[in-house]
């Protein structure tokens, strides 16, 4: 695992120790086994400061979201949180599609081969030279005389 989501789940972990214990039993045991198991151990952190002082990682954040989403909330703040997560990853997905379309990356693909196939660039063709000339002489007798 990335070393950024153990120390996200020592975060989380921390956090978990210092909060309320009616909110700690709506998280499942399991879940909160997971975390403690998967975090760093030698990542220390104290959360002592307000929250919104405390420099969290974005994978922290991120977690602690979802446990929100889907342990803390009230069954209608889920529902219209989920509708929420499901509306962005269909933008985003949507603008991966365009990004990404297969019929204008072949497009362009095209237009490049195009470009490349019609150069009329001139080329420059030198004569060699006499002695060039005498040796490649020299070594087309010895090559035809093989035996």
């Amino acid at each position: 695992m990335k070393r950024e989501y153990e120390e996200a789940f020592a975060e989380v972990d921390e956090m978990l120790k210092i909060m309320p214990a009616d909110l700690l039993r709506k998280i499942p045991t399991q879940f909160k086994e997971m975390i403690s198991l998967k975090k760093a151990k030698d990542y220390n952190i104290k959360i002592q400061e307000p929250l919104e002082q405390q420099h969290l990682k974005q994978e922290t954040i991120a977690i602690l979201g979802l446990i929100y989403r889907d342990f803390l909330s009230s069954p209608e703040e889920r529902e219209r949180l989920q509708f929420e997560d499901n509306k962005k990853m269909v933008q985003i997905e949507q603008e991966m599609q365009q990004q990404y379309d297969i019929t204008s990356v072949l497009k362009s693909r095209r237009n490049n081969k195009i470009e490349e196939e019609y150069s009329t660039d001139l080329t420059i063709y030198k004569e060699p030279g006499f002695i060039k000339k005498f040796f490649n002489l020299i070594k087309g007798l010895f090559k035809k005389n093989k035996f």
